[in-house]
């Protein structure tokens, strides 16, 4: 009875320790901790390839803790935050290397979390690097590294192929933003219909409760000479001097670009779902055909490749119809593309650890980053690599091409300073009220818009430690003035007879099988009688 009960006592315990994470057996001593998110199909099959070539070469293991997107910043904030005899007394599991968003390096570098890798720029050599993602390892103005870019997350205007070209369009249509939209005004109007006989949209952003609008918006502003958020300067005797950061939402260019990025949003002949939906709602419209165009990330060109087992799109009616990527619209200021991603750290609390164990933890960060394994990570989860080298390669695959020409000089990401994140925080709080007060037909929203983007832009300001000094009511009347002005649209007519999206194989098998199960059971009524 005693080994029964003890025997009961083990599976418990055993059960409860995988059940809570706190509980979870720490790496041994001599094994590298590495954290990661979760960054799309079999992320997690070529991270173990690749770690595992790295322990047969040096003889280290090395353990990998997937962390959720939509948690990672939180928790690291909590472990970076205890000092080496929390660590030592909890003995909780911290990394060696860590994974960061791109807009995330500067705010947990100027808060001493992750350390200065200036020391390893040598060895690994920086110039290889996407200039544009290098930004995002300093802070600020700051000269100090603390970060390098490990892949590149570049948004584009993805369309379904075989809808595209049966409409007969091309690049040119989409050229300006009177182009765009007519094109887009067009299909709406054509009222087309896929396989399915559901109705194909043109375009939509997807705004309800969503986290990716300042990613939508900012190449809109960029496009029209405007901005998020700019440094200040203050002019003294004929020059001028750096003096922090300011909001520039409200800069004259810049209301310019959110009234055109407010067109998406509130015109329900092109875009009837965007105020109800997400954009990952809108993003599985597009996969079933639904909708024209899409303004997305490069994994969708890879997920194509992988069949709905591992999270895969082979099966899906885009992947039969096609996908191709269009350049995206040209406003007076120029053409531009966002480029986010994510990077790899060192975090401070490595410093409290023996010499042999930093340089452990800097050689597997410097491994993770070797141009052969970048590229194996890369073209596994479909994101660009940082590399240029490697990117160049990828521009000879046609689907990649549009993203990448151009990349060097039409690629922009945010302004790399601490407050960035609780920024963004600010910006898709504005988008989804104002996506309330469209969707509210009660409320005038000529008055309520301009007062949710005068908020948006005062949480800025105050967030950045900035007086403006302007007066309130007359900067409120100069929101609203801008946004009750027209946008331009060019009409644009389709050139050839829209085709509906051809059933699926097994739709066409069954139909087939149904209609003959229909004459077999009439020829055998019809003997019956006779």
């Amino acid at each position: 009875m005693n080994k029964i009960f003890g025997l009961f006592l083990l599976v418990v315990f055993s059960v409860a320790a995988f059940a809570d994470p706190e509980l979870h057996a720490v790496p041994a001593k001599d094994t590298l901790s590495l954290w990661v998110m979760d960054d799309g199909v079999n992320s997690g099959f070529a991270l173990q390839k690749i770690t595992r070539k790295y322990s047969q070469q040096t003889k280290k293991p090395v353990k990998v803790r997937f962390l959720n997107w939509g948690e990672a910043f939180d928790e690291l904030q909590r472990v970076f935050a205890m000092d080496s005899s929390e660590v030592e007394a909890s003995g909780a599991e911290v990394p060696d290397v860590v994974q960061l968003g791109s807009s995330w390096v500067p705010y947990f570098a100027d808060a001493g979390m992750i350390s200065s890798i200036d020391s390893l720029l040598d060895v690994v050599d920086s110039t290889r690097f996407y200039s544009e993602a290098m930004k995002a390892t300093h802070v600020g103005r700051g000269k100090e590294t603390y970060a390098l870019p490990w892949f590149l997350d570049v948004r584009g205007l993805f369309v379904n192929e075989r809808l595209w070209l049966s409409m007969g369009f091309n690049d040119e249509d989409v050229e300006n933003f009177p182009e765009f939209y007519g094109t887009l005004r067009s299909v709406a109007k054509a009222q087309l219909k896929n396989g399915y006989g559901r109705p194909v949209t043109a375009f939509e952003f997807g705004v309800r409760e969503d986290w990716t609008a300042q990613q939508q918006m900012a190449p809109i502003l960029w496009s029209f000479g405007g901005d998020l958020v700019v440094e200040c300067e203050v002019h003294e005797n004929d020059s001028s001097r750096f003096s922090g950061y300011r909001s520039a939402l409200v800069d004259s260019a810049s209301l310019v670009g959110l009234r055109h990025y407010l067109k998406f949003v509130r015109d329900q002949e092109i875009s009837p779902n965007g105020l109800r939906e997400n954009s990952s709602q809108i993003a599985d419209r597009f996969v079933r055909s639904e909708m024209l165009m899409i303004h997305g990330t490069s994994e969708i060109i890879r997920k194509m490749e992988f069949g709905s087992d591992v999270g895969g799109l082979m099966e899906s009616p885009l992947a039969k119809d096609g996908i191709a990527v269009i350049p995206s619209p040209k406003g007076p200021a120029g053409r531009f593309t966002f480029v986010g991603g994510s990077h790899l750290a060192l975090p401070k609390l490595l410093s409290y650890r023996s010499a042999q164990r930093q340089k452990e933890a800097a050689d597997l960060f410097l491994f993770l980053l070797r141009a052969d394994n970048v590229d194996q990570y890369s073209r596994q989860i479909g994101f660009l690599p940082a590399d240029r080298s490697l990117i160049h390669l990828w521009a000879q695959d046609s689907r990649y091409y549009q993203l990448i020409n151009g990349l060097e000089k039409d690629g922009r990401s945010f302004i790399n300073i601490p407050e960035w994140r609780e920024v963004e925080v600010v910006m898709n709080n504005m988008v989804g009220r104002i996506a309330k007060s469209l969707a509210d037909t009660s409320s005038d929203e000529s008055d309520e818009i301009p007062r949710v983007v005068l908020a948006a832009h005062e949480q800025i300001d105050s967030l950045l430690r900035h007086e403006s000094g302007l007066d309130r009511d007359s900067l409120w009347a100069c929101i609203r003035l801008a946004l009750m002005q027209p946008v331009e649209e060019h009409e644009n007519e389709i050139r050839e007879e829209p085709q509906e999206t051809e059933r699926p194989l097994f739709v066409v098998l069954v139909a087939a099988a149904a209609l003959v199960l229909v004459v077999v059971v009439i020829v055998v009524v019809l003997r019956r009688k006779r």
